[in-house]
C-alpha cells in the first residue's frame, strides 16, 4: 500500500473544444516575442499540454530565457505550478542541467522583498522530490525563520519541517533550529507550526 501510495499523481485536463491545437512552434513564439497576456496565455497552455501527457523537452529552455524572469506576480504563480508538473529529470533518473538555472531563481525568489514571493515559494519547494534543487537554497531558507513578516516565518517552518521528514541530512539540526525559533516567536500562527513540527519529529525528547 505504502509504494502505491508514493506513485505519481497526474492530473488529466481537457483541452476546450472551440480551441484549435497549438503547435509547440506557436507557442514558442508566444513566450520568446508575446506581451505579458500573450506569454501568460502561452504558459497556461503548455501547462495543459504537459498535463495531457504530451512531452515537450525543448521548451523548457524557451521558458527559462524568456519567462522565467519577468516579475509579473501572475506570471510567478503559474510557474510554480509549472515547475511542479514539468519532468525535473532525464530518462536515466538524473536531474537535468537546465533545473540548475531555476534552481537559481528559487532563490531570488526566497529572497524577494514581496512576503508573498518567499511565501508561497517556500509552500511550492514543501512539494519538490528532488534533495538536489533543495540543497543550495537552506540557507535561503533558513534566513526566511528572521523575516519580518509572520506569513514569510510561518511558511518557513512548514517548508523546514517537510524538508527535514523528506531529507534530514540536509537540515539535521531543525529540531532544535526551531525549538529556538519557538522560544522567541510571538505570532501564533508561527508558534502553533512550530510546536506541531516539534511534536512529530521527536517525539523522545520534551521541549519544555
Amino acid at each position: 500500500m505504502t509504494s502505491i501510495a508514493e506513485l505519481p499523481c497526474y492530473t488529466l485536463i481537457n483541452y476546450p473544444i472551440e480551441n484549435e491545437p497549438v503547435t509547440e512552434a506557436k507557442l514558442k513564439e508566444d513566450l520568446e516575442r508575446g506581451d505579458i497576456p500573450a506569454k501568460t496565455t502561452a504558459l497556461k497552455k503548455v501547462m495543459y499540454q504537459l498535463l495531457n501527457g504530451e512531452k515537450m523537452p525543448s521548451i523548457l529552455m524557451t521558458i527559462i530565457r524568456f519567462v522565467l524572469p519577468l516579475q509579473d506576480h501572475t506570471i510567478k504563480k503559474l510557474l510554480l505550478i509549472f515547475w511542479e508538473i514539468v519532468p525535473k529529470t532525464s530518462s536515466d533518473g538524473k536531474l537535468l542541467q537546465e533545473m540548475i538555472l531555476v534552481c537559481d531563481a528559487y532563490r531570488k525568489d526566497l529572497e524577494h522583498p514581496n512576503e508573498f514571493i518567499r511565501g508561497s515559494t517556500l509552500r511550492f519547494l514543501c512539494k519538490l522530490k528532488e534533495s538536489e534543487l533543495i540543497e543550495p537554497l537552506m540557507p535561503a531558507i533558513r534566513a526566511c525563520l528572521e523575516h519580518r513578516h509572520s506569513y514569510v516565518r510561518r511558511n518557513a517552518v512548514f517548508a523546514i519541517y517537510t524538508i527535514y521528514r523528506n531529507f534530514d541530512f540536509l537540515i539535521p539540526d531543525a529540531p532544535e533550529l526551531v525549538y529556538e525559533f519557538l522560544e522567541k516567536e510571538q505570532d501564533a500562527s508561527c508558534k502553533r507550526n512550530a510546536f506541531m513540527m516539534l511534536i512529530h519529529v521527536n517525539q523522545v525528547k520534551i521541549y519544555i
